[in-house]
């Protein structure tokens, strides 16, 4: 059984994970969890699979928090603030983090858990982009391994399974579109914010939606993957 931390357990990347978690108690223990604000959720998550240790980065809602898994026995450890985030990433003896937090709020945690030893389950792309030169050379001190957990990226890790070091020509990202895929450019102007996150296909947060409908998220990967192969993230 792998014993793994979440963090970023209410946004996309936690909640699937989750239900990886769920799907197969036999190979997943969830040692800690944490989350930005979404208490209401969090709340239900370390109630449903009991963690050893939480945190909610919104420091006013850890009362509520408390409040809502005061039931549960044993409690485990709960911490608030940003801190408190970087706590869980260390904590224990969890073998990975899956890093699901989005931004830079993800790097100090990150760098955390790779300074503690565990292995990387990476879903954070501002983690590369804004950190790659420390956390690259920081991985490769402490042995720790970086596995691309997010959609594209973790799809070209898969694809250069058993690819020789020379062998790679180009890597095509594909893109959804976002909002505005199908509108006529002459309409483009007249965007608003309501229309930027209305994403056609799925539901992830503001910020990310809105970087969908102006393709800066598209640049951003394009981004990390060339961090990823040039510095050294390879299938090996």
């Amino acid at each position: 059984m792998k014993a793994i931390t979440l963090l970023g357990s209410t946004g996309s990347i936690g909640t699937q994970t989750l239900d990886i978690v769920e799907h197969h108690p036999d190979k997943f223990r969830l040692v800690g969890i944490a989350a930005g604000r979404n208490v209401t959720l969090l709340a239900q998550q370390v109630m449903q699979f009991k963690p050893e240790i939480v945190a909610i980065c919104d420091r006013s809602k850890i009362n509520a928090l408390k409040a809502a898994i005061a039931t549960l026995d044993p409690q485990p450890i709960v911490l608030a603030g940003e801190e408190g985030v970087v706590e869980v990433a260390r904590y224990g003896d969890a073998e990975a983090v899956v890093t699901g937090i989005v931004g830079c709020a993800g790097l100090l945690p990150t760098l955390a858990a790779i300074e503690a030893g565990k292995d990387i389950a990476l879903a954070n792309k501002e983690t590369l982009i804004a950190g790659g030169p420390v956390v690259l050379p920081l991985a490769k001190k402490h042995g720790v391994k970086l596995l691309p957990a997010d959609s594209e990226h973790s799809a070209i890790f898969q694809c250069l399974q058993g690819v020789p070091e020379n062998g790679l020509r180009r890597i095509l990202l594909t893109a959804s579109g976002g909002a505005f895929r199908d509108w006529p450019v002459a309409d483009l102007p007249q965007v608003t914010m309501a229309d930027a996150i209305k994403h056609p296909n799925w539901s992830m947060g503001r910020k990310i939606t809105v970087d969908s409908a102006t393709l800066m998220n598209k640049g951003l990967e394009v981004i990390e993957a060339s961090l990823s192969l040039w510095c050294g993230l390879r299938p090996d």
